[in-house]
């Protein structure tokens, strides 16, 4: 009762009315069964980086001093990635707690339920809300009367549920590493009431270094380095700020990264007719939509097809959690580490790149980062087994004192993460 009564009232009409909009939506908001509501916590700030591609092990490949001191003064682990091992879906995956097959976001492309098409590139769908379900962390601290902004973060740029962040960016790959840090350090230098309590940013890199000269290059190892001089300018200026000691900072990525065996290579143009299907898309994340009567058809020869592995849709391991989807493709193909697939009639592309991800979330290659330092981590802890990315958002929640929207994550897990 006494924490129910420090809401403030403007808060609880904020918490009322974006459940209404919601809720419309055809996305059911109930606060999980082991959650108590409690009152936001203005006490603490939570900031997190995204290093786009930043594999589980590239701290062990090259000189990361600011890593370490990361391990050495608080949690450090790895996330497994929701699969698809993809950019948007996994993004979205951390912000809404939800498994790609429930979030909307299936595949970097995708045709929904109106036929329309969505993919990394264009501009007007990725800014379109009617692909987006869940409640995102910026909308859940928007229900409490809180504050928040985000630097790029995937689905930030759009109203969904009719809300963005307090503050955001339109993506711009030109826009500095350091001018990003500087942003997310003035937003927590704003005076209090305007000082967002949750800030999410995003670097593209070193994802885009690796898909061209794979993993294990030196010009990546280089970009992890640079990474980490990233964080370490960070670090050393939120160290300064009057609050630091109020901030927890989470360093996260979205993927992993495997290089491609050109011997591999998979164009299914070569067993299937490309006018035998509505809508393909291709990668190491590959689904298909069959005309009608067609599925049985394409599924039988695809079976045969090396290095890929076929499932309807209905029959994707339940491990993937993937596959419910409306928006999901009739047959879903998984790539052998390491394979590449297209569905080209003219043949293979004269090059393609070095390395990529999409694939099975199991292999080691597709783990991602995940260190959280502050005063809610203790020091030196070290998680041995991959943590589900989508933990990220009861964990977030916890901190910050507020109450989730449905979601699939293991909440017992997240609060597990947390100092005792």
């Amino acid at each position: 009762i006494v924490s129910i009564m420090k809401l403030n009232i403007s808060a609880l009409i904020g918490m009322l009315s974006l459940t209404a909009i919601v809720v419309g939506c055809g996305v059911a908001h109930k606060a999980p069964k082991h959650t108590a509501l409690t009152a936001p916590n203005y006490d603490r700030y939570v900031v997190i980086l995204s290093l786009d591609g930043f594999r589980a092990d590239y701290q062990s490949k090259g000189n990361t001093p600011t890593l370490d001191k990361m391990d050495a003064e608080g949690l450090s682990g790895c996330f497994r990635p929701s699969y698809p091992s993809l950019t948007f879906p996994n993004h979205y995956a951390m912000a809404t707690g939800l498994y790609p097959n429930n979030h909307g976001l299936v595949g970097n492309e995708f045709w929904d339920e109106r036929s329309a098409h969505y993919r990394l590139g264009d501009r007007k769908a990725v800014a379109d809300p009617a692909f987006y379900n869940g409640e995102p962390l910026w909308n859940v601290a928007r229900r409490h009367g809180m504050k928040s902004a985000s630097f790029f973060w995937v689905g930030s740029e759009t109203a969904i549920g009719g809300f963005q962040p307090d503050r955001w960016k339109k993506f711009d790959d030109k826009v500095p590493y350091t001018d990003r840090a500087d942003s997310v350090l003035s937003w927590l230098q704003l005076p209090k009431e305007e000082r967002p309590h949750l800030i999410m940013w995003y670097i593209e890199e070193p994802d885009h270094t690796g898909h061209h000269e794979s993993p294990e290059s030196p010009k990546t190892l280089r970009m992890v380095e640079r990474m980490d001089s990233v964080v370490g300018y960070f670090r050393d200026r939120l160290a300064q700020l009057e609050i630091h000691k109020q901030v927890d900072f989470i360093l996260v990525s979205d993927h992993g990264m495997a290089a491609f065996d050109k011997s591999k290579t998979v164009n299914l143009a070569d067993y299937l007719p490309l006018d035998s299907f509505e809508h393909v898309a291709t990668g190491p994340f590959t689904h298909l939509y069959p005309k009608k009567g067609y599925t049985e058809t394409a599924y039988k020869i695809l079976k045969k097809v090396p290095h890929i592995t076929v499932y309807k849709k209905a029959d994707v391991p339940a491990r993937l959690h993937f596959g419910s989807s409306s928006r999901i493709g009739e047959l879903v193909v998984l790539a052998d580490l390491g394979t590449q697939i297209f569905f080209r009639p003219e043949g293979l592309p004269a090059s393609f790149l070095a390395a990529g991800h999409g694939f099975d979330n199991k292999h080691p290659e597709m783990l991602a980062v995940f260190k959280a330092v502050g005063p809610d981590f203790e020091a030196g802890r070290h998680i041995k087994n991959p943590i589900p990315n989508i933990t990220l958002y009861p964990l977030v929640c916890r901190i910050l004192g507020l109450q989730p929207g449905q979601h699939d994550a293991d909440s017992s897990l997240a609060y597990s993460l947390l100092k005792k």
